[in-house]
């Protein structure tokens, strides 16, 4: 079998999955807190999932923190064996640079090993990325950073014969950095803005499933529609809580209802436009807000029904969201699953999220525009409640300047 890209077919059809191979750069971008129950996506993984459709799914991160790349190769039978993702990334071995012994020659074989491996599997495809450079602290002098760099020279040139490469060294700054090496929001959301082309490019795949009929509701002529009331968010009869700080005239779409938390300093603006599916709705922020922790949360007025769902149901929330404006005032405006349910017999509250909030001063974009996808969740029929919402997080002590937009709200099975 020949190694060569050129021997592929230009487009490679893939399923909706996103697996990830390498070291902190992959793990970071899903946590676990045991307290909380709660499986997240972010990061850059996150962010091409929102542009892509490709989500990531935390049970395909096979991401280590502090592996160098011989230690990514025991991990590769996992890749490919995987039954929810076709399409791997492996864009860094910043962990070989400060490796005891580890030479360039090093890297190149256990790159050109796992590139042989994912070339050897029908229906498994590798990205091979640059690597990032590193400041501060973390930065990389003499012969580690002359290696780092003819590594990245090497991927554009070299395997680039073989597989699709992306370039995240050039135009990565300490400023899209957490501490000098490992990215925030600024570095998750330029890595996706060059990881984002030549998926799209090299790859077809289906898409985050959204709604996209008024219909679209669970019944046993349509076992796979909506589990919520009014995907497509028309109408103006939702109910808006005080606590989000509403102006007067504000609405918000039928079925639905949305509260606030810790806004002093912020007031918030609900009215509807018309969207490609049905209508979107709008939230306009204005002020300062005083305090950390501020939020409005929207989700449907009901809960779903549990007689919907059977033993072994896989369902998930997806929803469309937009970001405009000139601040970056927000933290993030994140899909949440909620599940309650009794674990070791305490009635235990499990949140699956897409698109996690970030910590200040690491906010959003001021224009970001995408779909989004929570983890999926297995129904074992011991549920209580089961709930979604989209979770809007605001940053301290900035002028506010932005709209936000939802469409295309569901609750579905898989």
């Amino acid at each position: 079998m020949s190694l060569l890209a050129d021997a592929q077919p230009t487009r490679r059809r893939i399923r909706r999955g996103l697996g990830l191979l390498g070291d902190s750069f992959s793990a970071n971008c899903h946590t676990v807190d045991p307290k909380a129950f709660a499986t997240e996506a972010y990061g850059y993984a996150g962010a091409i999932a929102a542009k892509t459709g490709l989500f990531p799914s935390y049970l395909d991160n096979q991401g280590k923190v502090g592996d160098h790349s011989g230690q990514f190769m025991a991990r590769i039978p996992s890749c490919l064996t995987s039954l929810t993702a076709d399409l791997w990334m492996l864009l860094s071995r910043t962990n070989d640079s400060t490796t005891a012994g580890m030479t360039l020659a090093d890297s190149k074989a256990n790159v050109m090993k796992a590139i042989t491996a994912f070339q050897s599997t029908p229906g498994k495809y590798l990205i091979v990325g640059t690597g990032t450079p590193r400041f501060g602290t973390k930065a990389l002098t003499g012969t580690a950073l002359a290696e780092a760099i003819a590594y990245k020279d090497w991927v554009l040139s070299y395997v680039s014969q073989f597989v699709p490469v992306v370039n995240i060294w050039d135009g990565f700054t300490e400023a899209m950095t957490v501490e000098g090496l490992h990215p925030n929001i600024l570095g998750a959301d330029f890595i996706q803005s060059r990881c984002v082309p030549v998926i799209t490019a090299n790859f077809d795949f289906p898409g985050i499933p959204l709604p996209t009929d008024s219909a679209d509701l669970y019944s046993a002529i349509r076992p796979f529609g909506c589990l919520n009331l009014n995907p497509l968010m028309t109408g103006n009869t939702g109910v808006i809580n005080a606590s989000a700080n509403p102006v007067a005239g504000s609405v918000l779409a039928d079925s639905y209802k949305a509260s606030g938390s810790g806004l002093t300093g912020i007031t918030s603006r609900w009215y509807k436009e018309a969207s490609a599916f049905g209508e979107a709705q709008c939230i306009e922020l204005a002020g300062t807000m005083a305090a950390a922790g501020g939020y409005i949360y929207l989700q449907p007025a009901a809960n779903v029904t549990l007689s919907n769902l059977v033993a072994g149901d896989i369902i998930e929330m997806v929803s469309a969201p937009e970001i405009i404006g000139n601040s970056r005032g927000i933290l993030g405006w994140e899909a949440e699953l909620i599940i309650t349910k009794p674990v070791s017999g305490t009635s235990t509250t499990i949140y699956y999220r897409s698109m996690d909030k970030y910590q200040e001063p690491f906010t959003l974009p001021a224009n970001w525009k995408g779909a989004l996808e929570t983890q999926r969740y297995s129904c074992d029929i011991t549920e209580t409640v089961v709930s979604a919402r989209m979770g809007l997080y605001i940053a301290t002590g900035i002028a506010q300047d932005s709209r936000v937009k939802v469409v295309q709200f569901g609750i579905r099975k898989n």
